[in-house]
C-alpha cells in the first residue's frame, strides 16, 4: 500500500512537473548520431566502460545489502511472532503492522540525512558515493546486532515461546536497517544516473532493480533454514557477510573514484 501511493504520488509529480524541470530531456535519443546523412552508432568510451564497471562492481555488492535488508518481510516477522514481546500497554501489536516502521521512517529520517549530505557537501566533506555504500552495508549489519541480542535475551534458540525478548531490539534493528537504506537506495539510483552513459541509462536502472529482485529472492530462500540452522546462525552470517563486504568496498572506494572520472 505504501509504496503504490508512493509510485502515484511519483507519476502525479512528473506529470506536472516534467515540463518544467525536464524541459526536453528524453524526447530525442541521443545514442545515435548523423554523419553525412548516414546514421551510425557511437562506442562507448573508454571513460565510460570504467564507469559501467564501478556500477557493476556496486550492484554485485548491494545486492547482498537487500538481502539482509529483506530479512524484514522474512525472518525478522517469523521471529517477532514468536519470540518478541509485542505487547504495549496491554495491547498485542499485529506482526504484520511492523513493515509499517521502515516506510515511516524513512519519512521521518528522509530529510534530515538528505540535508546531511548538502551540509557536508558544502564544506567539501561529503563521502562519496562508494564511501556511503560501504556505511550503509556496515550500518546494516549493526542493525542485525539488535536482533542477536534478542536472541541471546531469550537464552540462545529456546524453543519456548512464552519466553519472549524486548520490542525495543527489532524496533532499534529497522532504525539502522533504514539509516543504512538511506546510505544505500537513493545514493545508488543517482549513481546509476550519473554513471551510466546517457543511451543506456535505462538499461542500467533496470539491472539496479533487477538485484533487489535477486536479494528478495535470496532473503526468501534463506527463510527455509530457520529451523536447520537457528535464528542465531542466520543473523549472525548475514551480519558478518554484509560487513566484510561493507569493509571491501571502503577499501576500493579509492580505485572505484579514480574509474568514476571525477563523478562523485
Amino acid at each position: 500500500m505504501t509504496a503504490g501511493f508512493g509510485m502515484m504520488l511519483g507519476l502525479i509529480v512528473y506529470i506536472f512537473g516534467a515540463q518544467k524541470y525536464l524541459g526536453d530531456i528524453g524526447k530525442q535519443a541521443i545514442h545515435k548520431q548523423n554523419i553525412q546523412n548516414k546514421v551510425v552508432k557511437v562506442p562507448l568510451t573508454k571513460v565510460e566502460k570504467q564507469r559501467i564497471g564501478v556500477i557493476m562492481i556496486v550492484i554485485c555488492f548491494v545486492t547482498f545489502f537487500w538481502m539482509g535488508f529483506e530479512q524484514a518481510g522474512g525472518t525478522f516477522n517469523l521471529y517477532a511472532k514468536n519470540f518478541i514481546d509485542r505487547h504495549i500497554f496491554g495491547w498485542e501489536v499485529p506482526t504484520e503492522w511492523f513493515q509499517s516502521i521502515n516506510p515511516l521512517l524513512i519519512l521521518i529520517l528522509g530529510f534530515p540525512v538528505s540535508g546531511l549530505w548538502i551540509y557536508l557537501a558544502k564544506r567539501n566533506k561529503n563521502p562519496s558515493i562508494p564511501v556511503k555504500m560501504g556505511l550503509g552495508m556496515i550500518v546494516l549489519a549493526i542493525g542485525f546486532i539488535f536482533m542477536i541480542c534478542a536472541v541471546m535475551q531469550r537464552g540462545g534458540e529456546n524453543p519456548d515461546t512464552t519466553v519472549k525478548a524486548s520490542l525495543i531490539f527489532l524496533v532499534m534493528t529497522y532504525v539502522f536497517h533504514t539509516f543504512g537504506e538511506l546510505c544505500v537506495s537513493p545514493i545508488g539510483l543517482s549513481m546509476v544516473s550519473k554513471l551510466a552513459p546517457p543511451r543506456m541509462a535505462t538499461l542500467f536502472m533496470g539491472t539496479w532493480f533487477f538485484s533487489i529482485f535477486l536479494a528478495n529472492f535470496l532473503a526468501g530462500f534463506m527463510v527455509q533454514f530457520i529451523e536447520a540452522f537457528g535464528s542465531m546462525t542466520i543473523f549472525v552470517t548475514i551480519a558478518t557477510f554484509v560487513a566484510v563486504l561493507g569493509v571491501i568496498i571502503l577499501f576500493l572506494s579509492k580505485r572505484l573514484m579514480k574509474m568514476m572520472h571525477g563523478i562523485s
